[in-house]
């Protein structure tokens, strides 16, 4: 249950960085820029968008990291009290 509610989270989460950086692209305009201080204007417009969506990305990276580090732990901790239980006896026929 907790992986497909992981599966739609990520994936609302791709959806919405996708189009935000999308958006925030400096995709041509129908006028073309007639001067070099135009034109670097236009990009440098952009450029704090972009690196929003570029450290929102690594956000998610680094929370996806921590959530899989915390789930081995949690596997790790639950093999080791599996393993220092005692044995159960085998019953016969």
């Amino acid at each position: 249950m907790v992986t497909k509610i992981w599966a739609v989270l990520r994936t609302i989460y791709l959806f919405i960085v996708v189009t935000y950086t999308l958006w925030a692209m400096p995709w041509m305009s129908p006028s073309v820029a007639r001067t070099f201080d135009e034109q670097y204007a236009r990009c440098a417009n952009s450029i704090s968008p972009l690196q929003r969506a570029a450290w929102l990305a690594i956000a998610w990276i680094a929370l996806e990291t921590l959530v899989g580090w915390f789930a081995v732990w949690r596997g790790a901790r639950g093999a080791r009290a599996d393993a220092s239980a005692p044995a159960q006896p085998a019953k016969g026929p």
